[in-house]
């Protein structure tokens, strides 16, 4: 029996898109707020204005790179063996800051919480990764938070159907995790084997790439490892009222970043990287000026985020919120 499929943009719309996409990286371009990430693009062809620290990409750049985007992003669990492969995974996200407990009264989540969480999704079978970041632990410090998480769910996941992930957050944490991931493969070359170490930051939209999160992509890129991003453009506030317009600032995001990771990973000698595209956009609430989530159109962002993925043969993230 084949499978039906629910699509939401035609060829068209996505050629379109990626059209508007492309027009933006070479007009407007992207801010890259690190001066080797800048180093790294302007080697490659792009035109750099440092003192705004943007890039211009052009189209000839863009069209070489996303040739080297692999359209698989594949989870390995804490005996560091491969996740059966499907289409579908599904993970705990949101970095979330508050906890409710069972009566009724919110605290701000701690590093017990961020273990309840993965005790809970290391039980669910609907849970693919528990994920160290789906609660903030704000009773560490900020900057080494995420280290002390993923450790925290290293020790506590041990079911073989989770996938398990350590990350950095800024250079000398991303390079702690490099170590770390290393000591828990057994060693660097083992790490590249199994790449339980991504690296990665969200962009602030529209089109901002923070310098400390780029540190993190750059030296997995330069490793060998793997990068991801979620894009959250959102309309009426950091990108168009229209929900077509916010999709090519996501987009133009995305490409930016695909484009990125697999210049830098070339520039060390790997031929490519997976490098996953997310999207976690909404629609601002204009009456009291936020972003709210589960709304009609955040589902209708997301699921064309996914469709563009898959046209570029991307592997990709999208909320479910």
């Amino acid at each position: 029996m084949g499978k039906m499929k629910l699509q939401f943009l035609s060829r068209s719309d996505i050629e379109r898109i990626h059209a508007a996409s492309i027009n933006v990286l070479e007009t407007i371009g992207a801010q890259f707020l690190n001066d080797k990430a800048l180093d790294y693009l302007e080697n490659y062809g792009c035109i750099i204005d440092r003192k705004r620290m943007i890039a211009k990409i052009p189209e000839a750049v863009v069209d070489e790179f996303m040739k080297k985007a692999l359209p698989e992003y594949p989870w390995f669990n804490r005996n560091l063996k491969r996740i059966q492969k499907r289409e579908v995974y599904f993970q705990t996200f949101g970095q979330g800051t508050y906890i409710t407990d069972r009566n009724g009264v919110a605290h701000p989540s701690t590093i017990k919480d961020v273990e309840k969480v993965a005790i809970v999704g290391n039980e669910l079978e609907s849970v693919d990764r528990p994920h160290p970041w789906a609660v903030f632990a704000r009773d560490l410090n900020p900057v080494t938070s995420n280290l002390h998480a993923a450790l925290v769910v290293w020790n506590r996941v041990n079911n073989p159907n989770k996938s398990i992930q350590v990350r950095g957050n800024d250079r000398e944490t991303q390079l702690i995790a490099v170590e770390m991931g290393s000591i828990l493969t057994g060693g660097i070359e083992e790490l590249r084997k199994t790449p339980i170490v991504a690296g990665g930051v969200c962009p602030t939209s529209p089109l901002v790439w923070p310098g400390p999160g780029l540190d993190t992509m750059m030296i997995a890129a330069e490793n060998g490892l793997y990068n991801e991003t979620i894009g959250m453009a959102t309309s009426g506030s950091m990108a168009p009222m229209s929900l077509a317009g916010t999709m090519v600032v996501h987009n133009a995001e995305m490409l930016s970043f695909e484009v990125f990771c697999q210049l830098v990973a070339y520039d060390a000698g790997w031929n490519s990287i997976a490098a996953q595209m997310g999207c976690s956009s909404s629609i601002i609430d204009v009456r009291k000026g936020y972003y709210p989530v589960g709304n009609p159109e955040m589902a209708l962002l997301n699921a064309a985020a996914q469709e563009l993925a898959q046209y570029y043969r991307c592997p990709s993230r999208v909320a479910g919120a």
